[in-house]
């Protein structure tokens, strides 16, 4: 008992055809049956193919459920042997020789020493069950049984899909289909009605003493030349558990011998069902059988891709492909992708991965293309790891943080140059200013200073009408910045523009400003301005070589700002008579 009988279908059918009973019309389905053999999951060049795990008994050392036996309590039993000889004996459950329990229904059939599991004789003999639980999906070839005494009136055969839960009728037998189950007797199976339990009296060809009864799933069905193709039939065949249910015995009489169910073998031909992608069918550690899946597969029945492996829809392997489970093109940047139909209908049943969690700064249903804020190394791969460099635009001289994919370049401002765009252009000069960072250079005119002037020509200059009459141009401003880098030979003041009082001929904005002080001047401290504070400055214009600029010297008017000054201005102005020196006030 310790070594498998049924080593493949073939060889379960020859040893199981030794053992039919003459009349040859009760098991046509046994004999027309042939399965394919198991097989390896990828050829002798290693491409993958449609596999199948072994066919053997799958009742063969499982427990059977049986709704009573007999031997609780002892029971005295007769059969006859001949038509003139019968043989007597007690069934006890209490003594290992005379019990007949359910494990004799799949333990090894010995012809030389036929053990039989035996119903009670005096208890009810109708909806006897036997129940087999597989433990898994399984596709049934043929489920049968050899009898011990007279075979039943009336059994059927039921199937579960979802371990027992639900059930559905696979076959009936009764001398009265009609009357028992509802059946017609002898009826056909359709292509409409292929998945349909028909009823039949073949079973009940004499002698009734003995026998096996077999049913054969895919016999009679129409469709069953197309297996691979007709998902009907394959659902048919599949079964989590499988039911016997005795409902009436014969009602041959035989003297004083009470009839009563015995059976010596119950057998239930088949495979693992793993959808053509396993060749085996191994237990796991809680001991329950599991598809040893292959093909990318993965799953109790190999029913589903495994992850990453979704770039097309899962299918069952057919003897025309093995339909293996193919990796999604992430370009080695993730490791899981989905599966969207619509996207593969689209590519015309090309591709349907979308891959998920794109790492290494990488973006795309591909991962192809750098996300924002980084862009593609040209020097590299898009596989590699460090394909994406980040922009890194320059806070200050960027309008944003996204560059371009493909080249890095950021988006600058106006003057601003470099790809991170970090800095002035050619005739722009730096402002240190977050909003404004490069300027155009200036081109000076105004009042300049001798080359061998000294700090010891700074003189203190009041507020004198006479003087303010004869300047070119006047100003209230605030002081917002020294910029004491220097910048050649001047240096640049940022300042508030807030009055006009005399207009130049020169560009001269209400607001932020720019004026020039010569560095030889500044270093004197001739003007002496401070950052936050107001002055009034006027001044002078003399034609040089720089333009369009303000200058602010050692000659120049610069006063600083009081509450009264205004009203004194406005005194002044007014005897400032010629056209030259008319004081126009800009707001």
């Amino acid at each position: 008992m310790g070594t498998q009988l049924f080593v493949s279908a073939i060889n379960f059918l020859a040893i199981f055809t030794l053992s039919l009973n003459s009349n040859r019309q009760m098991y046509p389905a046994v004999e027309a049956a042939s399965p394919v053999r198991a097989n390896s999951c990828y050829n002798e060049f290693r491409r993958p193919q449609m596999c199948l795990p072994e066919f053997h008994n799958l009742a063969y050392g499982k427990k059977i459920f049986a709704s009573h036996s007999c031997g609780k309590p002892p029971r005295r039993f007769c059969k006859w042997e001949t038509p003139r000889e019968k043989t007597c004996d007690v069934c006890d459950s209490n003594n290992p020789s005379k019990t007949h329990p359910v494990e004799f229904l799949t333990d090894l059939n010995n012809q030389n020493n036929v053990t039989c599991w035996q119903a009670d004789p005096k208890q009810s003999r109708e909806n006897i069950t036997l129940l087999l639980s597989l433990g898994k999906i399984y596709d049934i070839t043929y489920i049968s049984l050899q009898f011990c005494t007279i075979r039943p009136d009336s059994m059927a055969i039921y199937k579960s899909m979802d371990f027992g839960k639900s059930w559905r009728p696979y076959q009936f037998y009764s001398g009265s289909c009609s009357r028992v189950y509802g059946r017609p007797k002898k009826a056909f199976a359709t292509k409409e009605n292929e998945q349909e339990a028909l009823c039949t009296d073949a079973h009940l060809i004499k002698p009734l003493q003995g026998g096996r009864i077999a049913f054969s799933t895919l016999e009679g069905r129409p469709s069953a030349k197309d297996f691979e193709s007709n998902f009907v039939l394959q659902e048919w065949v599949s079964a989590t558990d499988v039911k016997v249910v005795f409902n009436r015995i014969s009602s041959t009489k035989t003297r004083d011998v009470r009839n009563y169910y015995a059976v010596s073998d119950f057998v239930v031909g088949g495979r693992c069902h793993c959808n053509g992608h396993a060749s085996s069918c191994p237990a796991n550690r809680d001991g329950k059988p599991v598809c040893d899946c292959k093909h990318h597969t993965t799953g109790y029945n190999c029913e589903q891709c495994k992850a990453f492996f979704n770039d097309r829809p899962w299918r069952p392997a057919t003897g025309n492909s093995a339909n293996e489970c193919v990796a999604c093109n992430c370009n080695l940047h993730a490791k899981a992708c989905v599966f969207n139909i619509e996207l593969f209908k689209l590519s015309g049943g090309g591709s349907g991965g979308v891959c998920v969690n794109c790492r290494h700064n990488t973006a795309g249903r591909y991962c192809h293309y750098c996300k924002q804020g980084f862009y593609k190394d040209p020097t590299k791969d898009i596989t590699h790891i460090k394909v994406c460099k980040p922009c890194n635009c320059h806070p200050h001289g960027s309008m944003g943080k996204i560059c371009d994919q493909n080249t890095g370049q950021c988006p600058c401002k106006e003057g601003v140059t470099g790809r991170q765009c970090g800095k002035c252009a050619e005739g722009y000069e730096n402002t240190k200013s977050p909003i404004v960072p490069c300027v155009k250079t200036p081109n000076i005119i105004m009042s300049t200073q001798p080359k061998d002037a000294t700090c010891s020509q700074c003189k203190k200059t009041g507020l004198s009408g006479k003087k303010f009459c004869r300047k070119d141009f006047a100003m209230k401003v605030i002081i917002l910045a020294l910029d004491k880098k220097e910048q050649g030979e001047w240096v640049r003041v940022t300042v508030n523009v807030a009055t006009r009082y005399k207009r130049p001929l020169v560009r001269l904005r209400l607001g932020n400003e720019f004026l020039w002080i010569p560095q030889r001047d500044y270093k004197c401290k001739c003007p002496k301005l401070r950052p936050g504070r107001q002055y009034l400055i006027a001044g002078s214009i003399s034609s040089t070589r720089r333009k369009k600029s303000i200058v602010v010297d050692n000659r120049s008017m610069v006063i600083p700002w009081t509450k009264h000054l205004g009203r004194k201005v406005d005194r002044i102005k007014k005897g400032c008579h010629s056209n030259k020196d008319t004081v126009q006030r800009y707001n």
